[in-house]
């Protein structure tokens, strides 16, 4: 929800960046080639020297009256340099105070480099911070851009990097992975079952069109739609958005003014939500990081620690029992992070300058395996790297006739061996790693899985270059035991988590607000106030039933309920192997009558039960056997059918 709010004025904030540095390089592989120049999609940016803002209400994030300063900026804002070229959005946030900030932004799909091939910020230069409107255009409108920008110039730059991006009335979505079930110039919609975009038509898909399919980049993962209606993304209390992806939501007639996922008569369809809500979270950077006496914090406005009332937190599982007390209040949620022992490769101290193992060097005609032993402190594993773990060996770059383990194969056949001697640990790979062939090896991360778990690596034997596993991938022999854990708050509604109050805590080590989340997206239903009309389905779900197990008496509990509340007290008729019997109408005489499961009176003994009318029986009633009046008992081959139609609101 990091949008400019039109109830206070537009933020812009001016600085100077004092240090920049890449944080994570664009790995997609697609045609644009990014990937092969060693571009960064992120940056760690600190910034200095912000200037105040001054406007003319006090309704400010950082409560000081009628200015704004660095504490006002969240996550989620923008950021630019004076030319207008290089326009990034902050990501995450680390801390700040009244003038300087510490963050993470980023090139969002890459449009600044792709435009001017550089998105490096110099060290010492100018940047400004600004906000953009719901509809993504830049709020530019305060004095201060007079003075920051070099001419009219930048500033239509950035305007029109934004408008280039809604040129087509375009929405954009982004997914973890690739999406590959439809391409460019497809009719989407959403999956009433799992709540993926698939193709309009396809089975499962909702009977509601969401758009066409406009591009799809960054390796199949940013999908750009040109929807057939109105989005809406940022909904002033997403906490109201219940349903899941592929519901509709209907005005709800029971409370005038809300929403509500469930058909009733005369309900009018008005939103079909397209996507779940992104969770807005923020992590302490710092472990086992408290408030201490003299800290006052606040959630979204609600104090949930105040050192001059509370007992100050002795760890965080305390603090995180402080901040749940009061979550129907703030909407957030806390929880932790906790990490053990971690060893991570380090190909600076290997005897070749990257963590590999090698175990051929003629190109596989003959073999010289590496044994090593893993241990978490109790447990151990005789791990060997041969040529026969089933994952593939990768030829050297500069020596073809060596084959090696890579960080990820080594992962593999780590974790292998740890799962099936129950060591406590858990092998990873990071890409790119460090060293040569960085996109090629990797850095290999073993971690505990127990905060008693230590890491210990031991063995003499060496590959064919006369490495040791340590001396090879660079990891230490020992690594101790050791718990920490970090505070994480989250939002799973995609609202903002605000955080204000007094002292240090706040705004230092991740304690920051964030606005990166985003509430559920909505496709408005235009139906012109239109009505659903309820009528009556066919039911075949309670067709084709059988008994639990053969009836031997009078008042037999079947074991067979009614799915579905018959529509408008309609009929409900009951066949034996196609059959009609009777059907007790609050008789519970004939030969089978429904009755509530709920009732006081309900019993699994064979005594008589009340009997319901037909009109009112509903769903999860049982079907009671009388076996006197039917003339014969039922047995389990017996094929039962309960044919009725239910409301085309509940089907």
């Amino acid at each position: 929800m990091a949008i400019y709010n039109p109830v206070t004025p537009p933020m812009f904030l001016s600085g100077t960046a004092v240090t920049i540095t890449g944080k994570d390089l664009y790995t997609y592989v697609d045609e644009t080639k990014i990937s092969l120049t060693g571009a960064y999609l992120t940056y760690n940016i600190a910034v200095e020297q912000i200037s105040y803002q001054t406007i003319g209400t006090a309704e400010t994030r950082s409560g000081n009256a009628k200015q704004y300063n660095a504490l006002d900026i969240k996550t989620g804002d923008w950021i630019t340099t004076s030319d207008g070229q290089i326009v990034l959005q902050i990501i995450s946030i680390t801390s700040k105070t009244e003038n300087t900030i510490n963050l993470v932004a980023k090139d969002i799909d890459m449009i600044s480099y792709k435009t001017y091939a550089n998105t490096f910020i110099s060290a010492n230069q100018k940047i400004a911070f600004f906000e953009v409107s719901d509809n993504r255009v830049p709020m530019l409108t305060t004095l201060g851009i007079q003075s920051f920008f070099t001419g009219a110039a930048a500033i239509d730059k950035i305007q029109g990097r934004f408008a280039a991006e809604e040129e087509t009335e375009r929405y954009r979505f982004e997914f973890a992975n690739p999406q590959t079930e439809f391409e460019k110039g497809d009719i989407i919609t959403i999956n009433e079952n799992t709540g993926d975009f698939v193709k309009f038509g396809s089975v499962d898909a909702s009977p509601i069109p969401v758009g066409v399919v406009l591009e799809k980049i960054m390796n199949n993962t940013v999908i750009y739609i040109k929807p057939f209606n109105t989005i809406i993304d940022n909904h002033t209390s997403p906490e109201l958005l219940t349903g899941n992806a592929g519901e509709v939501y209907y005005a709800d007639p029971l409370n005038p003014g809300a929403l509500s996922t469930t058909k009733t008569p005369g309900a009018s369809p008005l939103f079909l939500q397209v996507r779940d809500a992104i969770p807005t979270s923020i992590q302490a950077t710092v472990s086992n990081y408290l408030p201490t006496a003299s800290d006052v914090v606040k959630i979204n406005t609600v104090t949930v620690f105040d050192g001059g009332i509370h007992i100050v937190p002795a760890s965080v599982d305390a603090f995180i029992n402080l901040i749940n007390n009061s979550i129907s209040s703030h909407k957030v949620t806390a929880s932790k992070i906790s990490e053990y022992a971690t060893a991570t490769s380090n190909a600076s101290i290997t005897s070749n300058g990257v963590s590999i193992i090698a175990i051929s060097e003629d190109s596989g005609a003959t073999y010289n395996p590496l044994t090593v032993t893993f241990s978490d402190g109790t447990n151990s594993a005789v791990v060997t790297f041969d040529e026969n773990q089933g994952v593939p060996l990768v030829e050297y770059p500069d020596s073809t006739n060596y084959l090696t383990y890579t960080a990820a194969t080594m992962a593999t056949v780590l974790n292998a061996a740890f799962v099936a001697n129950g060591v406590n640990l858990e092998a990873d790979s990071i890409y790119p790693g460090d060293g040569a062939f960085p996109s090629v090896y990797g850095q290999l991360v073993i971690q505990a899985t127990a905060p008693t778990a230590s890491i210990n690596i031991s063995g003499t034997d060496i590959d064919v270059l006369a490495d040791t596993f340590i001396t090879g991938v660079g990891m230490p022999a020992f690594t101790s035991a050791g718990s920490v854990e970090y505070l994480v708050l989250s939002r799973e509604d995609g609202g903002d988590i605000m955080i204000s109050g007094a002292g240090s805590y706040i705004n230092n080590n991740g304690i920051t607000s964030s606005s990166v989340g985003s509430s559920a997206i909505l496709l408005m239903l235009e139906t012109g106030g239109s009505v659903e009309q309820e009528t009556g389905i066919n039911v075949y779900v309670d067709k084709n039933q059988t008994v639990s197990s053969n009836t031997t008496h009078d008042h037999y509990v079947t074991g067979i309920n009614i799915d579905y509340t018959p529509f408008s007290d309609g009929d409900v008729i009951v066949k034996i192997n196609g059959v009609e019997i009777n059907v007790g109408n609050g008789d519970n005489t004939e030969d089978v009558y429904f009755t509530d499961p709920m009732n006081p009176l309900f019993n699994m003994e064979g005594n008589p039960m009340p009997a319901r009318l037909i009109k009112d029986i509903t769903a999860g009633d049982v079907l009671i056997w009388n076996g006197s009046a039917a003339g014969y008992e039922l047995d389990t081959s017996d094929d039962i059918d309960i044919i009725y139609q239910a409301s085309s609101f509940d089907v």
